[in-house]
C-alpha cells in the first residue's frame, strides 16, 4: 500500500508541476505584456532603469512558478514589452538612446539568469525528495525481512519498489540457471555497456534488461531482470538503492526455509 501511495503521490506531484509550469508560461508571456501596459501612464514620470526593474519582478514571478522556460519567456516578452511600450519611440521596436539600450540589456540577462537559477534550486528540492523516497524504499523491505515476512511477499514488494523506483517498463525474478547474458548493473552503481544515454542526472536503462544479481552470502543466487525505459534517467543513487533492495532480497532468501524457496522459484516459473 505504501508503494501505491508513493505513486499515487508522484503522479500527483507531476500534476502539480504540469499546472505550476503553464501558469508560470502564462504570467511569463501575458503577465510581462500586462505589466508593461499598465506602466505606460508612468513612462513619463519613472526613469526607465526603474520601470525595468518593475518588469524584473514579473520574471521573478513567471521563473519561480514555473520553469526554466516560462523565465526565459518572460525574459523575452519583458524585453521586447519594455522596447515597444516604454522606451521611445513609443509602439516600435526601434531604440534610440544608448541607456535604453543597456536598460533592455540588462533586463533580458537578469530575467535569464533567474529562470536558470530557479530552476537549478527546483531541480535540488526535487532531487533531495526522490532520494528521501528511494531510502524509504530499503526501509519497507528491510523492515518486512526483520519481521519475518513471507518470501513471495518480500520478492513481489521488491520488484514493485524497483519498478518504482527505477520507472521499469518490467521486473521479474529469476533462479539460476539464467536462460541468457545480460549487461550488469555493479554494486557501485554502474553498468558496463558500450553506450550509455545521458541526461542531466543521469542515463537511462537499456529497454533490453540489465541483470541486478541477488547474493547470498556472496554467491549469486538468482537475478533481477530490470527492463528500463531509455527516455528516464536514473541517477548512480538510485542504481546504488536498487542494489540494497536487491540485497534485501537475498537476506530474505538466506533466512527462508528451502521449501519457500523452492514454492518461489515455482510461482516465478509458473508465471
Amino acid at each position: 500500500m505504501a508503494c501505491l501511495a508513493d505513486m499515487a503521490g508522484d503522479q500527483r506531484s507531476d500534476g502539480r508541476s504540469d499546472g505550476r509550469r503553464m501558469i508560470g508560461l502564462v504570467l511569463g508571456g501575458l503577465g510581462a505584456i500586462a505589466t508593461a501596459v499598465a506602466l505606460v501612464p508612468l513612462r513619463n514620470q519613472i526613469d526607465n532603469a526603474n520601470l525595468a526593474l518593475l518588469l524584473v519582478v514579473v520574471v521573478v514571478l513567471a521563473a519561480i512558478v514555473g520553469d526554466r522556460a516560462a523565465g526565459a519567456i518572460a525574459a523575452v516578452t519583458a524585453t521586447m514589452s519594455f522596447d515597444f511600450f516604454l522606451t521611445r519611440p513609443y509602439l516600435s521596436m526601434r531604440i534610440d538612446t544608448r541607456d535604453d539600450i543597456e536598460n533592455m540589456l540588462i533586463l533580458l540577462a537578469v530575467g535569464l539568469l533567474v529562470g536558470e537559477v530557479a530552476e537549478r534550486g527546483r531541480r535540488s528540492r526535487h532531487q533531495e525528495r526522490r532520494s528521501a523516497a528511494a531510502i524509504a524504499r530499503v526501509h519497507r523491505v528491510a523492515e518486512q525481512v526483520a519481521h519475518g515476512a513471507p518470501l513471495t511477499s518480500v520478492a513481489r514488494d521488491v520488484m514493485f519498489e524497483l519498478a518504482s523506483l527505477l520507472q521499469l517498463r518490467d521486473c521479474w525474478l529469476e533462479f539460476t540457471p539464467f536462460q541468457w547474458p545480460l549487461p550488469r548493473l555493479e554494486r557501485a552503481g554502474t553498468i558496463e555497456m558500450s553506450e550509455h544515454r545521458w541526461f542531466d542526472r543521469g542515463y537511462g536503462l537499456p529497454q533490453d534488461g540489465v541483470e541486478l544479481p541477488v547474493l547470498v552470502r556472496g554467491v549469486q543466487v538468482a537475478r533481477l531482470v530490470l527492463l528500463g525505459d531509455p527516455d528516464v534517467a536514473v541517477s548512480v543513487e538510485e542504481r546504488i538503492i536498487a542494489v540494497a533492495l536487491a540485497d534485501q532480497l537475498g537476506s530474505a532468501i538466506a533466512m527462508a526455509a528451502p521449501s519457500d524457496v523452492q514454492r518461489l522459484g515455482k510461482e516465478l516459473h509458473a508465471s
